[in-house]
C-alpha cells in the first residue's frame, strides 16, 4: 500500500471484469509476440544469408520486444489477484523488464535509423560491418541500463504500481521527482526521436540529391 500514489485512492476499485478483459488482450498480445519476435530471431539467425550486419539490429529489436513481453505472463496473473503479486520485488522485476525493453527499443530504432542512411547514403563504403554492428548492439543495451538501475537501486526515482495497480512503471507523480521525470524523458524518448528524425531526413536529402544526379 505504500507504494501506492495518492492519486489512484481518489478513484473507486476497478471492477473484475475490466481486469479479466485486460488480462485476455494480454494474452492475445502474448501470444502474437512471441510467435512474431521468435520467428524473426529464429529465421535471421538460422538463415545464413540473412546474418548481416544490418539485421543484427533488426534481430536485436526483436529480443527488446520479446523482453517486454517476458512481464506480460506477471500481468495476466496480477489480474486475476487483482493486485500486483510479489510486492515490492514483482513491481520492480515489472518495471525493470518495462524499462530495459523500452527504451532499449527506442534507441535500436534510432541505430537502425542510422543504418538505413548509411546504406543509402554511401552504399559502397559506407555500410555498416559486423565489428561496428556489435558495438552498436552493445551501446543499445548500456544506454537501457541507467533509468533502469537508478529506479531499481531507489538512487534516483523508483518503481511504484499504476493505474489498475497490477503494473508498475516509474514513479511520475511524486513531487520530488521531477528532476527524474524530466532526465528520462529527455533520455528515453527526446533523444531517440530527435535522432530517428535526423537520420530520416538526412537519408531522404541523400535520395534526393541522388535523383537530382541521375536526372542531370
Amino acid at each position: 500500500q505504500y507504494l501506492v500514489h495518492d492519486h489512484w485512492r481518489q478513484f473507486p476499485d476497478v471492477d473484475r471484469s475490466s481486469h479479466y478483459l485486460l488480462a485476455l488482450i494480454y494474452t492475445i498480445l502474448i501470444i502474437s509476440s512471441v510467435t512474431g519476435n521468435g520467428l524473426v530471431v529464429w529465421i535471421f539467425s538460422t538463415s545464413k544469408s540473412l546474418r548481416t550486419p544490418s539485421n543484427m539490429f533488426v534481430i536485436n529489436l526483436a529480443l527488446f520486444d520479446m523482453a517486454m513481453m517476458f512481464e506480460m505472463p506477471h500481468l495476466v496473473i496480477n489480474s486475476f489477484y487483482q493486485r500486483m503479486l510479489g510486492n515490492e520485488l514483482g513491481c520492480d522485476i515489472y518495471g525493470v523488464l518495462g524499462s530495459l525493453s523500452g527504451i532499449g527499443g527506442a534507441i535500436t530504432n534510432a541505430v537502425i535509423a542510422y543504418d538505413r542512411y548509411k546504406t543509402i547514403s554511401s552504399p559502397i563504403d559506407g555500410r555498416i560491418n559486423r565489428a561496428q554492428a556489435t558495438i552498436l548492439v552493445i551501446f543499445t543495451w548500456l544506454y537501457a541500463l541507467p533509468f533502469t538501475v537508478f529506479p531499481l537501486t531507489k538512487s534516483w526515482g523508483r518503481f511504484v504500481p499504476e493505474g489498475f495497480l497490477t503494473t508498475c512503471s516509474f514513479d511520475f507523480l511524486s513531487d520530488d521527482i521531477k528532476t527524474f521525470v524530466l532526465c528520462i524523458t529527455v533520455w528515453s524518448y527526446v533523444i531517440p526521436m530527435s535522432l530517428i528524425c535526423v537520420f530520416y531526413l538526412k537519408l531522404f536529402s541523400a535520395v534526393r540529391h541522388h535523383e537530382k544526379m541521375l536526372k542531370e
